[in-house]
């Protein structure tokens, strides 16, 4: 049959039509489309919505719903942010007091302390590049003995624990759930809006994780060798979980159903003092199978799958474990910034600190950096039903993380050191330190690798080296774990990134001296605690 040559294609379609078709598809597949042909490649470069919708992609971000800029007015925006943070070169700073309260919190860009035992101060952090004016505000007296609060500025919720114990040594956690604007009960809790629970008398810490309608509280005992987790729906007043076991150490949100928790194995002292235990994991539970009224020890937990570290070498135990993430998944900003962008709801990095000890003295930090998605790729997997399944490091870690040690600088107190898929470390250079970041945005490394061989091909490999590569560079080397015999076998991972590397601090005045780095969406904190300086340092974006 012969063709009729007066049929379609897809490129004689008119322009407004093609524009439309072109708009539906995703980042990846535009990219691609961009490629085929010059004519889908001048449309797509001309068009402005869709230049914006790649740049959101590409620098995992998503579009804010309130803003009424222009999408041009967008796309600046979003090109300066982007050209700021790939230099690592903030707007403006500023210094808030460090408070004598003893608690304090970073979360959904808001700085939170306490002043005294029941005063909390707030500040707002800015953003020249995304139109967020700063500002400072106090809740002068909440009512309660503050022992350690959270919050979501987006759901303009405050969490307050109060712990009190009666005459019979019995201890009580009362966590009151408050409108972080006023102080005041949260309108949208179950009045009176305080849920309790009662805990054998001893001291304890508190960890605090909001995820939409969840409010997660770990209890770690420091006298008692126990933890309790418990998560409710803080609208209804309903406990959804409630864990035990001496065995958890920490937990996060990987999604708004499915918990990552880390586990401490139980240690043994051999003949000679020294520990033993079983190797590192992570355990995942599925939210929606727990039972929301009953105590389940963590030894009877019926998880959902779990995440096996390297097996470590003879005379080497893990002895602590911590997990780091922020903001929660799905978490997207107050209306009221009217934000022209923000961080996207889905992808997040993972900031997981081991401690393993050798012998009985000898402790060896790292720091495993895994995005959400490695560990949603191995969930899907799983059968309908299926539970109790278990991924060897070789199915998710050598080529979907990064394990390294930990340098002496990472810090176990201000731990506010990853936003989104980005993890900020503070590092020493001569006797003053210095700023790094580590982007695991594929997409963003995908582009960088391609303007680095451009780049290199222009300069020459050694030229570029000198003037872009002491600044950022894509980091695709296999990383091998370097301190020997920890790992009964040669450790590797490979998954790439962006190593980006602040400018020098100005040695006069004394701006390389901190004790640690924190980030934000907008903004980098540089963390002073000695006596003498106390303060944060807002470098705004």
């Amino acid at each position: 049959m012969q063709a009729n040559s007066d049929e379609m294609t897809i490129t004689g379609l008119p322009p407004e039509l093609l524009t439309s078709i072109l708009f539906a598809l995703d980042m990846t597949t535009l990219v691609r489309c961009r490629q085929t042909c010059r004519l889908l490649k001048e449309i797509i470069d001309e068009d402005v919505c869709l230049q914006y919708k790649i740049e959101l992609a590409a620098n995992g971000l998503e579009n804010g719903t309130h803003n009424t800029l222009t999408v041009a007015e967008r796309l600046r925006m979003l090109k300066m942010r982007t050209e700021a943070w790939d230099d690592l070169a903030w707007t403006a700073r500023e210094e808030v007091p460090m408070l004598q309260g003893g608690v304090w919190e970073l979360y959904g860009g808001v700085l939170g302390q306490a002043e005294g035992s029941r005063t909390l101060v707030f500040n707002q952090l800015p953003s020249n590049l995304r139109g967020i004016e700063g500002r400072q505000w106090r809740i002068e007296d909440v009512g309660v003995n503050i022992r350690d609060f959270g919050m979501d500025p987006a759901q303009d919720l405050l969490i307050i624990i109060e712990n009190r114990v009666d005459g019979a040594g019995l201890s009580t956690c009362y966590v009151h759930l408050r409108s972080l604007a006023t102080g005041r009960s949260h309108p949208s809790a179950q009045q009176p809006a305080v849920l309790s629970h009662s805990t054998p008398r001893g001291r304890f810490s508190y960890t605090i994780q909001v995820s939409k309608d969840y409010v997660a509280v770990l209890l770690t005992s420091g006298d008692q060798d126990r933890s309790e987790l418990l998560i409710w729906n803080w609208k209804t007043g309903q406990r959804r979980l409630y864990i035990t076991g001496s065995e958890l150490s920490s937990f996060a949100f990987l999604t708004d159903q499915y918990i990552l928790l880390t586990s401490l194995p139980t240690m043994e002292l051999d003949d000679d003092n020294i520990f033993h235990g079983e190797d590192p994991r992570l355990f995942v539970i599925d939210l929606e199978r727990m039972s929301n009224r009953h105590e389940i020890d963590f030894s009877d937990l019926d998880w959902l799958c779990a995440f096996h570290y390297p097996a470590l070498g003879e005379n080497f135990a893990t002895i602590s474990m911590s997990i780091r993430s922020d903001p929660a998944p799905n978490w997207a900003p107050k209306p009221e910034h009217k934000v022209p962008f923000h961080v996207a709801r889905q992808d997040r990095l993972f900031v997981i600190t081991l401690w393993v000890v050798q012998g009985n003295m000898h402790i060896l930090p790292f720091i495993s950096l895994v995005p959400s998605w490695t560990l949603l790729d191995c969930i899907r997997t799983l059968s309908p039903g299926e539970t109790l399944r278990v991924f060897d490091w070789s199915d998710w870690g050598p080529r979907g993380s990064r394990l390294i040690p930990a340098p002496p600088t990472h810090t176990s107190v201000w731990v506010c050191y990853v936003y989104g898929l980005t993890f900020a470390l503070s590092i020493r250079q001569g006797t003053q330190r210095g700023i790094v970041t580590f982007d695991f945005n594929q997409h963003a490394v995908r582009r960088a690798q391609a303007q680095e061989e451009c780049e290199k091909a222009q300069m020459g490999s050694q030229a570029w080296a000198t003037q872009q590569g002491t600044r950022r560079r894509v980091v695709q080397a296999d990383d091998r774990v370097f301190h020997p015999n920890v790992f009964k076998e040669e450790v590797r991972t490979s998954l790439p990134y962006i190593l980006r590397k602040a400018p020098p601090f100005a040695a006069e005045e004394g701006e390389g001296h901190f004790d640690a780095v924190m980030v934000s969406e907008d903004s980098l904190i540089l963390v002073s605690s000695p006596s003498h300086i106390r303060k944060y340092r807002i470098l705004t974006f």
